[in-house]
């Protein structure tokens, strides 16, 4: 289990220690649950009175509390403070593979850079080029002719299949598949005839795919996943789509072939765009929304088809009262049949 002193935690996040700088940690908890030898965050200053009276043996936070009684650590950023601490806790808690192991099957041409890790029973195979630091879990699958870069992790069971290319600095969670065949096929005389997909695959750096997602191969050119872009668990990226960098694809997003998505575009949970079609920079697509077109750029899509948000809530809210809107249309149309039979006055 990870200690670390309030000291080493100052130093780490960039804070100011009030308190002994002794005091040591081994675990990470909720403000509500934490207690001795934990260290728990205030991430939001409106929470403060609830902070006081908080039992962690040290507690960071982007305030000085009055009354706390154990030490803080005041730091202007405490989300940031948070995301370094639980990377050095990750690196103490789940250690990497270590060394080539003898049970997994390096071919002889594969490059190996410094200090990579090829767990049991990993296949990598011919040609391919493992950059420093490459981290290579049981099962992983790694075909001919790819590029993996520095320091790029492949959890167990990750298939990266023929020419694909993986930056630097990725992660691809367990399960995922990197450039098995895009979905490609013709209709002859009934029949559906196999495209064979001869492209490749191309992820930029700092990209992580989460477990269970596919990432398909281009018909001919390639599937591009750019820089800083953060693909969820159970997604789907078909043949010839570029994402572009620092998106976000939340679970069970999907594309169709050949969508582009520019640079920052959110896909929230459960959502789809149609084959062809262009999201612009910036655009968010809502949770289970279908986009059949082209999404201009910082544009807020929901619903199916996808329209843009004020629109769509809209006509939600009239779908809420479309019960009483029959009923009361069923009355109107009643009262005009009813004068409809009505003599003409001074008949």
């Amino acid at each position: 289990m990870p200690e670390f002193s309030a000291k080493q935690l100052a130093e780490m996040v960039g804070g100011r220690i009030i308190g002994r700088e002794d005091v040591t940690i081994a675990d990470l908890s909720g403000l509500e649950q934490a207690g001795a030898g934990d260290l728990a965050f205030l991430r939001d200053k409106n929470r403060a009175a609830q902070a006081e009276g908080c039992k962690a043996s040290i507690l960071v936070t982007p305030i000085e509390l009055a009354s706390y009684a154990g030490v803080q650590v005041v730091c202007e950023d405490a989300d940031m403070a948070l995301a370094r601490v639980l990377s050095a806790f990750a690196e103490q808690r789940f250690p990497r593979p270590q060394g080539v192991s003898p049970r997994a099957s390096v071919h002889p041409s594969v490059s190996v850079g410094r200090n990579v890790a090829v767990a049991d029973f990993a296949f990598v195979g011919e040609g391919t080029v493992l950059g420093d630091d490459v981290v290579i879990y049981p099962h992983v699958y790694v075909g001919r002719d790819c590029r993996i870069g520095a320091r790029t992790t492949l959890y167990a069971n990750v298939s990266v299949h023929d020419r694909v290319i993986i930056g630097a600095d990725c992660i691809i969670r367990y399960n995922a598949v990197l450039g098995s065949d895009g979905f490609g096929f013709i209709q002859r005389g009934g029949r559906n005839v196999k495209l064979a997909q001869v492209g490749g695959v191309r992820i930029g750096n700092n990209v992580e795919i989460g477990s269970l997602t596919t990432v398909d191969r281009a018909t001919m050119d390639e599937t591009v996943v750019e820089d800083g872009t953060k693909i969820d668990s159970h997604c789907h990226v078909a043949h010839n789509c570029h994402v572009g960098p620092e998106c976000i694809m939340a679970g069970y997003a999907k594309l169709a072939g050949s969508v582009r998505l520019g640079k920052g575009v959110i896909c929230a949970e459960d959502s789809g765009v149609n084959d062809h079609g262009t999201v612009a920079d910036g655009a968010i697509i809502g949770g289970l929304a279908g986009v059949p077109g082209n999404v201009p750029a910082g544009a807020y899509m929901l619903g199916a088809p996808a329209r843009p948000a004020a629109e769509q809530r809209r006509i939600w809210a009239i779908m809420g009262r479309l019960p009483q809107m029959l009923e009361k249309l069923r009355r109107l149309e009643k009262e005009v049949e009813e004068l409809r039979g009505r003599p003409a006055a001074g008949a």
